[in-house]
């Protein structure tokens, strides 16, 4: 074909923003990769899609997706996270406001912010916050992980696309959860401090055990994230005694053939783009911007277009791999990359917790978006400065 490989990459990004909002993002992105790959190699293309799609890395990227969430709703189904919450409020007073987002946090379900929110009512009326600041507090301390927790899709897929370990990964992009839990302090102001550990706090922390079991297997261990989910969720099933009806029932909520689609839909994507070489096009084109600012604004937008997490490892983070790294990454590229792409997300309108929690507390987003503001911008203060200080 005659078309130069960034224009074609263009062209298959534009088409993914403009359906994104039509259909859902798996479809866009199978979309966008058809284009480019048929741009890019002509029929040809549909055979380097058609490889990607059974490629056993790809598989194994889905299954851990799958299990990730069976996790999250299992522990909610056997009650688990009641039981968190209801010692937190003992034991913290109103800043298990802020404890309990950041708990449920560690569980990726979509629209999860709902869950911790429902758990929060009865505190926001006990302590008098009021909903824009109930909003704040929920949505914000429920998205401190998204960036570094091992469980959630963005960090499976953007670890994939870069060609690194979870380890080598969470260790570029842990700092940003540290500057925005800082940054979010500021919408504690005000707030009643108590602190006070007792026993049945002890008792409702015990509840975490299947995360506790994760983290000793994936990251102490160095057992693959994809067994040490299933000793997770087995331990969970055998203790709980499990029937076949809770099966059931949990994984209506865990298998979403729309992420699964998804997870597909960005391996393919990734494949085509490294095959094209248009990644590597696209970025000389804007060598005339310094490449943190231009890494950063584009992977800001794509986050702030779609508000979705999976969007900025999936869409952005595969046309940055010749500046983050991949096989061996550059710590500070992937960090501010990574960053850009959740304060995208975090400041996006169509970001469905911030919707669905503005919603349950009743209030407007315009009512809580300049504290939010306020918030992103010195999360990206103290990233840009770490990151011209490494």
């Amino acid at each position: 074909m005659a078309v130069s490989s960034s224009l074609a990459l263009l062209a298959s990004i534009a088409v993914v923003l403009i359906l994104i909002r039509k259909i859902n993002i798996g479809l866009a992105l199978f979309t966008g990769s058809a284009i480019l790959a048929y741009l890019s190699f002509g029929f040809d293309g549909f055979i380097i899609m058609l490889k990607a799609l059974a490629n056993p890395q790809t598989i194994e990227i889905a299954v851990m997706v799958i299990l990730a969430f069976t996790l999250g709703y299992s522990m909610e189904y056997f009650g688990l996270l009641n039981r968190v919450a209801s010692g937190l409020s003992e034991s913290f007073g109103a800043y298990s406001f802020l404890l309990i987002p950041l708990l449920i946090g560690l569980l990726p379900m979509p629209g999860g912010a709902l869950i911790s929110a429902v758990m929060l009512a009865p505190l926001a009326k006990m302590y008098k916050i009021s909903p824009e600041k109930a909003t704040l507090l929920n949505y914000w301390f429920r998205h401190i992980w998204v960036t570094f927790w091992p469980l959630y899709p963005n960090v499976i897929i953007g670890a994939a696309v870069v060609n690194v370990d979870y380890l080598h990964f969470a260790s570029a992009t842990f700092p940003i959860g540290i500057f925005a839990m800082l940054s979010g302090l500021i919408l504690t102001k005000g707030m009643e401090r108590r602190f006070r550990i007792s026993g049945d706090t002890v008792d409702s922390l015990v509840n975490l055990y299947p995360i506790a079991i994760l983290l000793v297997f994936s990251v102490f261990l160095k057992i693959s994230l994809l067994l040490s989910l299933l000793i997770a969720i087995a331990t969970l099933c055998v203790h709980k005694r499990a029937k076949f009806s809770d099966f059931v029932s949990i994984f209506r909520k865990t298998i979403d053939g729309k992420i699964i689609m998804l997870v597909f839909a960005v391996m393919v994507y990734k494949s085509v783009i490294e095959t094209s070489g248009a990644a590597k096009s696209i970025f000389a084109d804007i060598s005339g911007f310094p490449a943190p600012l231009a890494a950063f604004l584009l992977t800001f937008l794509v986050g702030f277009a779609t508000g979705i997490e999976m969007s900025y490892s999936s869409i952005a983070l595969p046309l940055l791999t010749s500046f983050t790294g991949s096989g061996v990454v550059i710590a500070e590229n992937l960090m501010i990359v990574i960053a850009a792409g959740y304060l995208g997300v975090m400041l996006s309108p169509m970001h469905l917790c911030y919707i669905l929690t503005a919603e349950y507390f009743g209030t407007e987003i315009g009512k809580t978006y300049r504290q939010l503001l306020t918030v992103a911008m010195v999360t990206a203060v103290l990233v840009w400065v770490t990151y011209l200080v490494i």
